[in-house]
């Protein structure tokens, strides 16, 4: 599957600067494409695109992915998604000092992440934009900063998960 295949179809203005964007932060951008793929795939998963899904997948195999890497990827989406985006965005909003303590979650994928921890870091960043949970999102910054990443990999990983949330709106409505 080639990007242009993905995007078929797509014709308003709008459409085609999704394309652009989505190829300019996915294909283009400061990311390994590896990385890149599989930041896609944990954001195809949290906002539920087949479509996205299915072409990062492709996309992470063809630039070096396991099944193993692609496994992991789509458990970011669960584990920060399901778990501690909504615990923590919970906490924040609540903001007693009777909520202020361990969340308590069994997390092993945390610990020994296959795809490493750099990258684990970039995908629950991402994730964790997306879900708009505000901790999550300052303190797997500073995580990736501290693995090695640099501020350019944060924003070009945001600028791909703000990205694919927006593209996602667009594949529902070519659906309908």
């Amino acid at each position: 599957m080639n990007i242009d295949s993905l995007f078929e179809g797509f014709e308003s203005p709008t459409e085609l600067d999704f394309k652009v964007n989505f190829k300019k932060f996915l294909i283009d951008g400061k990311l390994e494409p590896k990385t890149a793929a599989l930041v896609a795939i944990s954001c195809a998963e949290t906002v539920g695109c087949s479509q996205l899904l299915k072409f990062s997948e492709v996309y992470a195999k063809e630039n070096g992915a396991t099944d193993a890497d692609i496994t992991e990827a789509s458990d970011v989406a669960a584990v920060m998604g399901i778990a501690n985006n909504n615990y923590y965005r919970f906490r924040h909003f609540v903001s007693k000092d009777a909520y202020q303590k361990p969340a308590g979650f069994r997390m092993s994928l945390m610990g020994k992440p296959v795809t490493g921890k750099l990258n684990l870091e970039l995908m629950a960043l991402a994730v964790s934009i997306i879900n708009g949970c505000e901790n999550c999102v300052q303190g797997h910054e500073k995580s990736v900063l501290e693995h090695g990443g640099t501020e350019e990999m944060v924003h070009y990983t945001a600028r791909l998960a703000s990205t694919i949330n927006g593209l996602n709106v667009l594949f529902r409505r070519k659906l309908r």
